[in-house]
């Protein structure tokens, strides 16, 4: 029996495309997915959508998500927004851009406060990063010690999902230990690397392990040399131009790791991989513009590219399902 991991990116309003393509899984499957996978994995908004589908919602639900609370997350684009005011009076000028008022407070509704410890299949790996220890985190709901097991699972979504310059850090306090926690995808924008090494932790042999790793879009809008070669801090930094290219390199280093270990030299020869990726291709690559023409766009998108590769998805699905 197949041990079946599902690894969810990060990427804000863009994991629309994740649920887009999870609602198709769920077609294929015939199941609910927190039964058909043993383990999941998720950074960032994939945190999100891996506590909804542990917690037994439909991908459906999901994309209403976005949909419905996409702009109390994202309320404004532009840095220089009227809204912003309050937290540049809190923080100053280089406050983040948005408050985490909006995200708090959608999550607390959505997942209520269900402890992290309290969901106990499927296995579930989130990824967040400490600044004040300056470690990598990994929230698991199965480990022996977990010192967050009684913290709310919206709170450890937040603490994935609190990415530098667009959220402030998450404060978390779990058995009398302080963590200034930002977002999983400075490390493993992808956790499919993180999850697999889990799986071989838990004796897994490699060949029973399958990989489903979902993307939020590759973007093709280029940096052009002339530009990016005369760059500094504030170009940078502006409209969250390094979070977006670090986050891009996070996901592509971890899929490189992971088809590396999925697929070694002495099992090339089998008929299909154990490691599929769906990454869409996406012009425009914002993660936070949550206006109804962007969500709807991406849905769209995303709806073509999962009839153009459904035959590669059920081959996948089939193969890791017997």
């Amino acid at each position: 029996m197949p041990f079946r991991i599902l690894s969810l990116d990060g990427g804000g309003i863009r994991g629309v495309i994740e649920a887009v393509i999870l609602a198709e899984v769920e077609k294929i499957v015939k199941v609910p997915l927190n039964r058909y996978f043993d383990l999941i994995a998720g950074t960032s908004t994939g945190s999100i959508l891996a506590a909804a589908i542990a917690l037994g919602k439909k991908s459906e639900e999901i994309i209403q998500l976005y949909r419905q609370r996409g702009k109390r997350i994202f309320p404004y684009t532009s840095i220089l927004s009227s809204q912003r005011l309050s937290l540049m009076l809190k923080y100053g000028l280089s406050a983040p851009k948005y408050s985490d008022r909006g995200l708090i407070e959608v999550l607390q509704t959505e997942f209520g406060y269900t402890k992290f410890g309290d969901i106990k299949s499927p296995k579930l790996l989130i990824t967040a990063y400490d600044t004040i220890d300056r470690q990598f985190i990994v929230f698991k709901n199965w480990q022996t010690y977990k010192p967050w097991s009684n913290n709310p699972i919206w709170e450890i979504c937040v603490c994935s999902s609190s990415a530098p310059t667009f959220f402030p850090a998450h404060l978390l306090t779990a058995e009398s230990k302080t963590y200034s926690l930002i977002d999983g995808g400075i490390g493993a924008n992808n956790p499919s690397a993180c999850a697999i090494a889990e799986a071989l932790r838990l004796e897994n042999p490699i060949k029973d392990i399958a990989v489903l790793s979902i993307g939020t879009g590759d973007a093709t809008q280029t940096i052009p040399f002339a530009k990016v070669r005369s760059w500094g801090l504030i170009q940078w930094i502006w409209q969250g131009r390094l979070i977006e290219v670090l986050m891009d390199a996070s996901a592509d280093v971890n899929d490189y790791i992971s088809k590396q270990v999925m697929n070694p030299p002495e099992m090339e020869d089998e008929a299909s991989p154990r490691y599929f990726r769906l990454q869409p291709k996406i012009m425009k690559n914002a993660i936070d513009d949550a206006s109804d023409e962007n969500i709807n766009r991406l849905i769209t998108l995303t709806q073509t590219y999962v009839q153009q590769n459904q035959g590669l998805l059920t081959s996948f699905l089939e193969k890791i399902s017997s």
